[in-house]
């Protein structure tokens, strides 16, 4: 009744004497991954990356104080400017002859001083020599906050001056109503000169204009004013052509217009000191705030993801190898006499995998949560990662993610006739967890078949059950435990199916 456990543990017993004669594989597997990790966090930054920039300016415009404005904005959209040039032609083959050390080439435009009160948005061109997709969007992304920051500007300094001309634009309006009821008084004052320059000062004061616009903007209740600012401008203008041609009632009904609205002038003037420019510019401010209460660095967030992958990689590669390697031995031969089953074989050799496994994985995430520190040095052994949640769920997603990878590599050594395209097998299956399994592209980023490609491997669900209960202190998902359970068994089902029949034939 024994026979069949006594079976059983022989074949546990035969891999776990195969793994412990290999201790430089046991060193590589504790260290390796631990040392890359460690690597890697320290080496990554994880900034916004700062681009190398060439501006190109209109000739002449060097050393222009606006360019220099300019220049100023944009070093804080990140892009750092190395060098300012004329040429937009010659800037490009720059570019193209630094081997990626010039990033873009920027290119102002030519009426980079009359860019207000244009019908017509002007166009800084962005040109780069670029074959990485992700450097791309990082370039286009900066080169749109780059322009946001450049428009509010603009808008900021034109305001400031406008807000500066509210003080006396109020007894600006004063003079100008008195001069508008003189010639209401005396049509024959409409040719005086200092009323005709009045007026068209008026006419011409854009800055009250755009910051007229810019309160219209915050709320429903400065509506008015914008109205108000529009009518007075066309009454102006109107205003203006009349005294030119001399027609007299056409002054008399704009005189009347103007009048009317002019005390609406000099509230809105009042509005104007009241707000500041920068409210004007930009009435929102985002706010944002992380609730987590977890903040980890680069190096505890991939950790997770880390131990899920090498887990995979682990088990799927032990076991793969393992079923081929009996047949280049010829174990396969004995095994068909042996009153041995295939199932009791595949059982055997996966208790052995699961604690050689177990016991690695003890030791890694033991060096991840270390952090003690070494004497006065103000270094710590270990890498200090957080663990908040419950261990005994943790265990059981490990328990489960090295299931359902030694079933994945049980199938592929069914079907391998060679060492060398087990460990093909094995690397692609290495690569596709790289890919889709979520530790280096989000899910979300892929297509709908890509995403079921990536539920079946069984790294996806280890990368997001690691990060549930380490960094997060949550129980792992009812679906990640169903999918882990369910490659597990579909993949032990077909091994256990192949392998038995290539028993029979042998």
């Amino acid at each position: 009744m024994l026979k069949p456990f006594i079976r059983l543990l022989s074949f546990f017993a035969k891999e776990i004497n195969e793994i412990r004669r290999q201790p430089r594989l046991l060193l590589s597997l504790v260290l390796g991954p631990f040392l890359i990790l460690l690597i890697f966090g320290l080496g990554f930054s994880g900034e916004q990356p700062k681009l190398q920039t060439i501006l190109v300016v209109p000739p002449g415009r060097e050393n222009d104080p606006r360019i220099k404005l300019f220049q100023e904005r944009i070093q804080q959209a990140n892009f750092n400017v190395v060098g300012v040039d004329t040429d937009e032609q010659k800037a490009v083959e720059a570019m193209r002859a630094s081997s990626g050390a010039i990033d873009v080439v920027e290119v102002l435009p030519e009426d980079i001083d009359q860019l207000l009160g244009r019908q017509q948005a002007s166009t800084i061109k962005v040109l780069y020599n670029e074959i990485d997709p992700t450097q791309e969007q990082w370039i286009q992304y900066l080169s749109y906050v780059q322009v946001k920051e450049l428009n509010s500007a603009l808008l900021l300094s034109a305001l400031s001056g406008s807000r500066e001309q509210a003080g006396s634009m109020q007894q600006f309006i004063s003079i100008t109503r008195q001069e508008v009821q003189q010639i209401q008084s005396g049509l024959s004052a409409a040719q005086n000169p200092e009323t005709r320059r009045a007026v068209q000062r008026l006419r011409t004061n854009s800055g009250l204009i755009l910051a007229g616009l810019a309160l219209a903007s915050q709320g429903s209740a400065n509506q008015q004013a914008q109205s108000d600012l529009q009518a007075i401008q066309r009454s102006l203008d109107a205003l203006d052509q009349a005294m030119e041609s001399g027609q007299v009632d056409e002054q008399r009904r704009r005189l009347d217009e103007i009048n009317d609205n002019l005390e609406r002038v000099e509230q809105v003037a009042e509005q104007i000191k009241t707000v500041p420019p920068e409210v004007l510019v930009s009435p929102l401010q985002g706010s944002p705030q992380n609730i987590t209460e977890q903040r980890p660095n680069f190096i505890a967030y991939y950790a997770p993801g880390v131990l899920a992958l090498l887990l995979q990689h682990m088990a799927v590669t032990l076991a793969s190898l393992s079923l081929v390697r009996e047949n280049l031995l010829g174990s396969t031969e004995l095994f068909r006499v042996a009153p041995v089953g295939s199932m009791q074989i595949l059982l055997g050799k996966s208790i052995g995998f699961i604690l050689s496994i177990g016991l690695i994985m003890m030791l890694l995430v033991g060096l991840m949560i270390a952090n003690f520190p070494i004497g006065n040095t103000g270094y710590t052994f270990g890498l200090a990662v957080p663990f908040v949640g419950n261990p005994l769920w943790f265990a059981l997603s490990v328990l489960l993610v090295t299931v359902a990878s030694l079933g994945l590599g049980f199938l592929i050594s069914a079907i391998s006739r060679s060492e060398s395209q087990a460990v093909q097998l094995s690397m692609i299956s290495l690569l596709a967890a790289v890919f889709f399994s979520g530790f280096f592209l989000p899910l979300q980023n892929f297509q709908a078949f890509a995403q079921w490609l990536a539920f079946l491997l069984p790294v996806t669900h280890g990368v997001r059950a690691f990060q549930d209960t380490m960094l997060r202190g949550q129980l792992p998902t009812d679906e990640t435990f169903l999918w882990l359970g369910g490659i597990a068994l579909v993949c032990f089902l077909l091994a256990w199916q192949i392998w038995r029949g290539n028993l029979k034939r042998r």
